[in-house]
This record gives structure tokens, sequence and C-alpha cells, in this order.
């Protein structure tokens, strides 16, 4: 980084590598319960064979890189409980970005793992505030991407408006 006040790091094109910014169009939450069958009966299931699921489905468009501008994707937001972890002794990802099947409808499907402490803030801003969607990939290949950050905004940041723009 530079001490000069008017740096601005989306000078460089080294910055946008791996950036993906996806603009909200529309979401869901939906819930599913059901009841666990004899042979499905693990750690996995909830309240005595009860399990249930509350993935919020977002449908975006993604806006830059211009590659890739225009291209329909789905979100999904998956919920995960404090027992989960992350870095060197745990998962070295927060989700992951697919090429969408053919025939599927849309062109890419992200999920990404929400904790779940954060399930009532993302509803409420979903709702109210949220309309972009910024997705940091690595290991990138013509399948998929593995997703090492993401942040939803109101706004694009003025520094990135050039390339969110196509410019």
């Amino acid at each position: 980084m530079s001490d000069d006040p008017q740096w601005n790091a989306a000078l460089d094109p080294r910055f946008f590598d791996g950036r993906v910014l996806v603009d909200l169009l529309a979401w869901d939450w939906n819930l599913s319960v059901s009841v666990v069958g004899p042979s499905g009966r693990s750690k996995s299931g909830f309240q005595g064979g009860l399990i249930y699921g509350r993935d919020f489905k977002i449908q975006g468009r993604v806006r830059a890189p211009g590659a890739l501008r225009g291209k329909s994707i789905e979100i999904t937001l998956s919920p995960f409980g404090p027992k989960v972890l992350f870095g060197r002794n745990g998962l070295k990802e927060i989700g992951r970005l697919n090429v969408g099947a053919p025939g599927q409808g849309i062109d890419f499907a992200a999920t990404l793992m929400l904790p779940e402490s954060a399930i009532p803030s993302t509803a409420t801003s979903l709702a109210s505030t949220w309309k972009h969607l910024d997705l940091w990939t690595f290991e990138e290949t013509n399948e998929c991407a593995r997703i090492s950050a993401f942040s939803f905004s109101a706004a694009i940041h003025g520094n990135l408006l050039d390339w969110a723009n196509g410019g």
C-alpha cells in the first residue's frame, strides 16, 4: 500500500484478478423440513429425526468482469453452525462458483457459506439495502472456482465504477 492519500488500488489491473461483481435481482428464503428415514439417522438428524434447511436463494446478473457481463447466476447462501472450522485446520474456502449445467437455465451457480448468526441481518439487508455482491475467487478452472471472500453492498464503490460499467 502507499502512503499517498490519492493512491487508488483499483488502478492496478491485478486488483481485479479473480473478482466478480453481481447485481442482485431477486431473492427468496426457503425453509424445508423433513423426517429422516431409518437409514438416514445420524448426527445430521435434527430434533429426533427431523432435518431442515434454511438456504437463501438469490438470482443475479454478472456485472463485471466485462467478459462475463450479463450472464445469469443463482447464488445459494447456506447457513453453517459454530462447529465448522476454517483456515489451517478447517475449510480453505467459503464457497464455490460453478458453470451452470446445460438445460439448467442459468449460466453460473454459486454456493456461499453464511454463519447462522448472520441469518436475521442477511434477511433484513437483502429486503432493504443490498443490491450488489462481490466475489473473490481462486483456483479457477473452466468449470468452477473456489471463493475466498464475498461482500454484499448497497452501492458500488467509486473506485470500482469504471470496471463495473465496462470502462
